[in-house]
């Protein structure tokens, strides 16, 4: 799994998530932090990351352009950072079948709460 974290994710998580990702970074490591959806989205598509996000705003570009990036959009994720590891580490399985090799699939929404 390739991750780039959206700017409304937090930057602390990217410690949680490096033991099992094959690479995760944050939008403020490649100077992309205040930059529009679209530029981030570009950059994914170009530098091979799928995006964790909590704006909706990304799954409309799935929709509009297509993927890859796939999308994993985290709605009610208002939380401390610990708790948001928690809960995607309890779905690792999950989302490592997503970010895989199965490109059916370009959006995948999960619940927190």
């Amino acid at each position: 799994m390739r991750l780039l974290l959206d700017e409304n994710i937090s930057w602390r998580l990217v410690a949680y998530l490096r033991p099992y990702c094959a690479e995760v970074i944050h939008v403020r490591d490649i100077g992309l932090d205040n930059s529009s959806d679209t530029t981030i989205w570009r950059y994914a598509r170009q530098q091979g990351y799928d995006v964790l996000t909590k704006d909706e705003d990304f799954l409309r570009l799935v929709l509009a352009e297509g993927f890859p990036p796939r999308v994993v959009a985290v709605q009610n994720a208002q939380v401390p950072v610990a708790k948001l590891a928690e809960f995607l580490l309890a779905r690792l399985p999950q989302l490592r079948e997503f970010l895989g090799a199965q490109m059916e699939f370009g959006m995948l929404l999960l619940r927190l709460g």
